[in-house]
Order: structure tokens, then C-alpha cells, then sequence
């Protein structure tokens, strides 16, 4: 296969195909629109599908991995969204939202909602959340009439009911934002004050009340129209060379075999990226079912079970390359574990603490044998994810345990594998590592600091795991990066602009703040793939996240981490130098208009600027150079893009 170095016809064919029709309304994969793009600046406002019971306790809503079988799909500017909402044994509710873009900053929503059962409710509701920054001191009011409130800050207690009748709409406006919802049928529209969410104004439309009988579907349908001022100010960028951090060894990513689909992703994506780091799973359940046996036994005596002998395979793979790995553990053998909580309790499993030890010992063993009759060996080993349980579930002072019994373990079995710290859900697990970073034996097993980047984080969250690592003097990597769990549930998303520069800005974002030695994309394999699926005697071809992954690991290996400030919103940028060859890169992204930039503090050395671009139309295509004149450059960035900079011979 060829390898892939710029975006060729056919894949901008595919480019194209695509996302030339891909629309403003930015809707989440489980139907929550996000906002309305004007110029292409996002005007940000949530819905939301809510259903809640009789008595008030209970309340169904379309969120992230809380809608049951969600589906989406897109046909030019339409969206279509499916799921259901459930209540357990009261019942649940089955939708279907279309969203027509109907022109600029206009878009159209029918919904119907079919009851599956005969239930009573408290209501069912279609929700608008509108961010408290943005209609702080605004109002809302019916369009067409002189009933209005003022939205205060913080929003009010007192409740407030629009009892629409004839009026055209309701209309939000703020000092920055406008923002109309315009219907024909009479609504009952209330704000949320029994929950005031302290960052937003909330308001629920009433769609119904009380009795519902099954196979009777309610229709709804809104017009949005989102107006404001366009953010279009230069930006300045300010590099800081002389003061280099850690350094940078390019992007990663997940091989966790799953299905025959696979091998030809993997193949794909092992030529045409420069991968730095992998990480590989661990069997453990299925290499040491049953703790009298011994499994290096059994395997010598041709038992291998298959599953493991193709994660092991997968591991020589990533050695042959010379591509270090960190080897993860998703399960482990019900011996060395304790029994699950019930229903609506805990997730996963904890470790049996008399079986620690253990299990320590079968996962050296299972590491010796990898490294023996595989030639691979690991820099790091974790329990995917213990802080939620996926499915081990361990304490921060039981992740520290964990840590100093392995590591003299893994030490005496002669390997250099050593603990990976965290390797939590998210960035927001802060207090899971604590207890170890404060154990000095512990602290002496730790090989790296990771999180996963699932729902992104705040700037005070993702700088934590950046402070941890350089406390403890050890590299940090993002072992999971993407930013949508449940996404492989809804995969047309993975075709969504916002949703391929949604990640990427997550990427650029904790680069900056964490200095990262890599970040592992979830997956390179077939499991929320950067490819698009070969269909129809197609060949797999590059996508939008493909060529933004790619953009990033151009950066030359063992670039340092340089200081790069903004002094606009919209643009998030991280940047790298090599001060003995002369090397820089930086990175842009452009969630906002477009706009003109200014890089000052580059290296005397730079003299021009080769730049790329990726965005819905252009995969990593390259543009016109830009001149350095006295360390300053000047550039225009394209809006909802990502830019690289890297200095030109």
C-alpha cells in the first residue's frame, strides 16, 4: 500500500463527498443541538429531550451515553437523531428529531415522540439551555407580545410560565447573542428553577402531561435563528524559544483487536502515520482462567489461547517498528477478584487484596512469556480506567497498592515494565492519583502519568496531570484520546466538522497545558476509525481526524515543548522547537471566524514558514509559505480549521 504524504484527489474526493453539504446546526450524537454557526462562529445554545416522572423523582434525557439506541444519520443539510428515553419500570419514550439547515444561522426541528407503554408523567418537555455568559442580564420574551422577563445573574428563582397562545415564538436576547425559536401551535414554556444550573438560563417547552397511551406520537417543530456579533479580531501570538519543556515523541495509538476489520485499519495507519506509541490489551482473563493452572505451562504446551496470541502479536508488531507500548488490562481472572456491587451500585470489580500479589505474578508472567517468544516488551502496565471500574475498579489508595506489589514483581521477573499512573476515565479524577504520587515506594514503580481524554476538561484540570508528571519526574501521555465515549454508537459523527476539530482542539489544548509525550488516538483500528469504511469496492481512505492526527505528528520527534501565548478566544495553539536543528512547529486551531494572526518570538534561525491545512474540504494540504521577519510572521486563519506551521528550508 502507498504510503500517504499530502491529501491526493482521491482523498479529498472523499473529503468532499462527505462534508461539502455538512450544514451550521452542530448536533450531538444523541440529539442535543450544541449551536448554530454564524460566519463560523459556534452561537452556543443546548437542547435537550427530557422526560420526567409522576411524582417528580425521576427524569429521562437526552445526554451523553444516556439515551437508549441512539442513532444518527445525515442526508445533505438534514439530520436525523433516533433513541429512547427510558424510566425503567414507568416506561420510556421513543423519539425521532430531524434538523433541516435552512439557511444562514435558520435551521428547522421536527420532533416526534411515541410513548412504548400506557404511562403516567409529570412531563414531557423539549429543553433550551443558554449559556448565563452569553444572556446574562438579557431577556426572554414572546415574540409579538410585550410579556418578557430579565435574566438575571445568577439566573432567578422565581419561577416564570409563557403561555405562548398565538404568539409567533420565543426570543432570547442577549447583549452579544440573539437567538429566536419560532413555532405555530400554543406551548407552555416555563424556565427550570427547581434546578437552577448556576451557568445557564434553562427553559422547558411543554409538549405533554399525564396519561400517554402507547403508539400515539406527539409532533413538534421549531425554526431556530441564532444571530450576534462575529468575533473576527487579529490575533496575536506570543513564542517564548529560550525557555524549551518537556519533550515530544509524536502521536499514538490504540490496538485493541477486536474484529477481523481490523488488520487492514491497522496496516492503513501504520504506513501512512508516524506513530510514536501504541498501546495493546491484555487477555489476563483469558490467559489465566484458573488460578491452579500455570499458564506459561500451557501455553509452551501449545495452548495459547488465540484471543491472546493475536494481542501478542499485535504487541510484536508495534516492536518490530521499534514503536514503544503500554499494555493494558480491561478484565482480570474471577479469582483475584471480589463480587460486583448490585444493581445502581459501583461499576466493575475490585481486586481481592489476598489475591494481589498473585495476580501480580500472572501478569508478569503473562509480560515474561510476551517478552521471551514475542520479542516485545512493555514500558508500562495498567488496569484500564480502575477509577470507574472498566472493568477493574480500584481506590486511589488501592491504585497506589497496586503499584508498589507490582513493580518489585515485574522487577524481579527482569522486566523494565512499570506502572502507568491513572490511566483514569477522563481528566477529571484528580484525587486518584494523589495517594500514589505521595507513597515514595510506590512513586519508585511509576514509568509515566495518563489520563484519557473523554469529554475534554477544563485548562485548571488538564494542567494538573502536567504538574503531577514533572512532581514525579516522569513523562505524561494521554493513553486514550477522543472525546466522545459512546460514539462508535452514532459513527456518521465521525464526519462532523465541529466534531473532528472538537478533538483535535482537545489534543492542541492539553499539549500546551501538559506538555505531552504523546497522545494515543482511540483507536487506529476499525473501532471509531480515522478511515472511512471500504464499502462497495471503495478502498479505505483518510478522514478529517486521520489528516488532523497527522498534521500533529508531523512535528519532528523530540521537539520541546515551547511557551506559546493567545490573546484572543477561539484559537487554541501549541508549539515545539529543536534548537539544534533549527526546527519549529506550532499548531492552531480555529474554532471561531476567520481571521488574521501574528506569531512573534520565533528563532532568529527561521526564515519562512511551510503551512497546512486541514479543515471539512482540505486534508493537510498545503499552502503558500509565509516570510519571518525578524522572528515575527503574519497569517490568516481560515475559519474552523487547523493550521501547522513548520519552518521551510
Amino acid at each position: 500500500m502507498k504510503p500517504v504524504h499530502s491529501c491526493t484527489l482521491a482523498a479529498m474526493c472523499a473529503l468532499l463527498a462527505g462534508s461539502e453539504m455538512l450544514g451550521q446546526t452542530e448536533v450531538q450524537g444523541w440529539a442535543s443541538i450544541r449551536g448554530i454557526r454564524v460566519q463560523g462562529e459556534l452561537m452556543p445554545f443546548v437542547t435537550s429531550i427530557r422526560v420526567e416522572s409522576a411524582e417528580g423523582r425521576q427524569m429521562a434525557i437526552t445526554a451523553n451515553e444516556r439515551v437508549q439506541d441512539p442513532q444518527f444519520t445525515r442526508q445533505g443539510n438534514k439530520q436525523t437523531h433516533t433513541g429512547t428515553l427510558d424510566l425503567g419500570a414507568l416506561g420510556s419514550i421513543s423519539f425521532t428529531q430531524v434538523i433541516e439547515d435552512l439557511g444562514p444561522g435558520v435551521a428547522r426541528l421536527d420532533l416526534d415522540l411515541t410513548p412504548n407503554a400506557d404511562m403516567n408523567v409529570g412531563g414531557v418537555y423539549f429543553a433550551i439551555a443558554l449559556p448565563l455568559a452569553d444572556y446574562a442580564n438579557g431577556s426572554a420574551g414572546l415574540m409579538g407580545t410585550n410579556e418578557s422577563i430579565v435574566l438575571t445573574a445568577p439566573p432567578t428563582t422565581a419561577p416564570k410560565v409563557f403561555r405562548a397562545g398565538a404568539a409567533q415564538g420565543l426570543q432570547f436576547r442577549g447583549p452579544r447573542r440573539q437567538l429566536a425559536m419560532e413555532f405555530g401551535l400554543p406551548l407552555e414554556f416555563f424556565q427550570d428553577t427547581r434546578q437552577p444550573h448556576g451557568a445557564d438560563y434553562t427553559f422547558y417547552c411543554t409538549i405533554a402531561k399525564g396519561h400517554l397511551q402507547p403508539g400515539r406520537p406527539r409532533h413538534m417543530s421549531f425554526t431556530f435563528r441564532a444571530t450576534g456579533e462575529v468575533n473576527q479580531e487579529p490575533i496575536k501570538l506570543t513564542l517564548d524559544a529560550a525557555k524549551p519543556g518537556r519533550t515530544w515523541d509524536g502521536i499514538g495509538g490504540n490496538f485493541r483487536l477486536q474484529g477481523p476489520g481490523d488488520l487492514p485499519i491497522i496496516q492503513y495507519n501504520l504506513e501512512n502515520l508516524r506513530v510514536a506509541w501504541g498501546r495493546v490489551a491484555m487477555p489476563l482473563i483469558l490467559w489465566h482462567p484458573h488460578e491452579a493452572t500455570d499458564p506459561i505451562v500451557v501455553a509452551k504446551a501449545g495452548a495459547l489461547n488465540h484471543d491472546v496470541r493475536q494481542a501478542m502479536e499485535m504487541a510484536r508488531t508495534l516492536a518490530q517498528r521499534k514503536i514503544p507500548f503500554i499494555i493494558s488490562a480491561w478484565h482480570a481472572p474471577d479469582w483475584a477478584l471480589g463480587a460486583p456491587q448490585g444493581p445502581g451500585g459501583l461499576r466493575g470489580r475490585p481486586i481481592r487484596p489476598e489475591k494481589l500479589a498473585a495476580l501480580g505474578r500472572s501478569i508478569a508472567a503473562y509480560l515474561k512469556y510476551l517478552k521471551d517468544e514475542f520479542g516485545a516488551e512493555a514500558e508500562t502496565f495498567s488496569f484500564n480506567e480502575s477509577d470507574l471500574g472498566i472493568d477493574v475498579r480500584q481506590t486511589a489508595q488501592e491504585h497506589a497498592q497496586m503499584i508498589k506489589t507490582f513493580g518489585p514483581i515485574f522487577a524481579g521477573a527482569g522486566l523494565k515494565t512499570k506502572l502507568l499512573l491513572g490511566d483514569t476515565s477522563d481528566a477529571t479524577p484528580l484525587d486518584f492519583i494523589k495517594a500514589a504520587m505521595n507513597d515514595p515506594e510506590a512513586v519508585k514503580y511509576i514509568g509515566a502519568v495518563s489520563f484519557h481524554s473523554w469529554r475534554g476538561g477544563t485548562d485548571e484540570q488538564l494542567a494538573f496531570w502536567g504538574q503531577a508528571a514533572d512532581s514525579l519526574k516522569v513523562p505524561v501521555l494521554i493513553a486514550e484520546g477522543g472525546i466522545d465515549p459512546a460514539a462508535q454508537n452514532y459513527r456518521a459523527i465521525f464526519a462532523e466538522p465541529w466534531f473532528c476539530l472538537s478533538e483535535i482542539d482537545v489534543y492542541v489544548r492539553s499539549c500546551a497545558l501538559c506538555q505531552l509525550q504523546s497522545v494515543l488516538e482511540w483507536q487506529l483500528t476499525y473501532d471509531y476509525s480515522v478511515l472511512t469504511d471500504a464499502r462497495d469496492d471503495q478502498p479505505l481512505a483518510p478522514t478529517m481526524r486521520f489528516w488532523q492526527l497527522k498534521q500533529l505528528g508531523t512535528t519532528p520527534a523530540g521537539s520541546a515543548w515551547l511557551p506559546i501565548a493567545t490573546d484572543q478566544p477561539f484559537v487554541s495553539a501549541c508549539a515545539f522547537g529543536d534548537a539544534q536543528k533549527g526546527s519549529i512547529a506550532v499548531h492552531l486551531v480555529n474554532n471561531g471566524a476567520r481571521r488574521a494572526a501574528t506569531i512573534s518570538g520565533l528563532p532568529a534561525s527561521v526564515k519562512a514558514l511551510k503551512v497546512f491545512v486541514t479543515d471539512g474540504r482540505r486534508g493537510m494540504q498545503e499552502t503558500d509559505r509565509v516570510a519571518v521577519t525578524h522572528g515575527v510572521a503574519q497569517i490568516t486563519l481560515d475559519n474552523e480549521a487547523m493550521t501547522s506551521l513548520f519552518n521551510a528550508p
